[in-house]
């Protein structure tokens, strides 16, 4: 976890050092509650190393923030994982992401960063993204921000290790904001779809531990969300994740976030 600290003071100092005179456009925080059934939704196999899939039900407290600037936007989270369990037992997950304009052209150079440790098998995972975006597809109440990159990887679990080159990622996240019967609702996305992946990689991701079946070297992992906002300060919503040859979990698998949000 100590990893996860000191890459979060990472993002933070880049962060400052961009230029002070820049202009704050606007953004946001949450924090939330979080609860992660991983047996609920349409796929519940087990994972690829024959771990019951609902062993992974978890409850998280996160914090997340995003800001834009005149010269581009920034956004992260940090996810406290395993609450509901032993303090041996645990995890935390964290994001940066930052897309820097380049002039007013709507192209961005982008970069990304994500990082996940465990307490009780000594996993760890970090993958970087180096690429470019496109700020300019928004409106008042959405926006819609891909992008493309090249994808590096830093992983070790029980002795074993997986570092280097691991492909390119397409991504894009995306929101829309709207009024339902008088209640005011966001719709959410993201998407990232890791293409080219190491040998590796692919066959931890996409097939059953021991098989002889060849792996896919790509991979989907994503959500839909959709928050009511209760009061100005107070959301509930559920957020659907879905899956493909990725967390461990061979072909198309999900589960559902039920969430509670404080926004600040």
């Amino acid at each position: 976890m100590r990893k996860s600290v000191m890459t979060l003071i990472g993002v933070a100092v880049s962060v400052a050092t961009l230029p002070a005179k820049a202009e704050y456009l606007f953004g946001f925080g949450n924090m939330y509650l979080d609860y992660q059934a991983w047996n609920h939704g349409f796929g519940n196999d087990n994972d690829n190393f024959g771990n019951d899939i609902e062993d992974r039900n978890q409850a998280v407290l996160g914090i997340e923030g995003g800001a834009v600037f005149d010269w581009g936007q920034v956004y992260g989270f940090y996810d406290y994982e395993g609450v509901d369990r032993a303090g041996d037992d645990r995890g935390a997950s964290l994001k940066g992401t930052i897309h820097y304009n380049l002039a007013e052209s709507g192209a961005s150079l982008y970069a990304q960063v994500y990082n996940t440790d465990a307490d009780k098998n000594g996993f760890h995972e970090q993958n970087r993204v180096l690429g470019l975006g496109y700020t300019a597809l928004k409106g008042d109440n959405w926006a819609f921000t891909p992008f493309l990159g090249f994808h590096q990887i830093n992983q070790s679990s029980n002795g074993s290790s997986n570092s280097g080159n691991n492909g390119g990622m397409f991504g894009y996240s995306g929101f829309y904001n709207t009024t339902i019967a008088n209640q005011n609702i966001t719709f959410s996305t993201w998407n990232e779809l890791e293409f080219a992946r190491n040998d590796k990689y692919s066959d931890a991701q996409s097939k059953t531990f021991g098989s002889t079946d060849s792996s896919e070297s790509w991979g989907l992992n994503g959500s839909l969300n959709a928050m009511w906002h209760v009061t100005e300060d107070w959301s509930t919503g559920v957020l659907y994740r879905y899956t493909v040859n990725k967390l461990a979990r061979k072909d198309y698998q999900d589960l559902i976030i039920y969430r509670v949000q404080y926004s600040f």
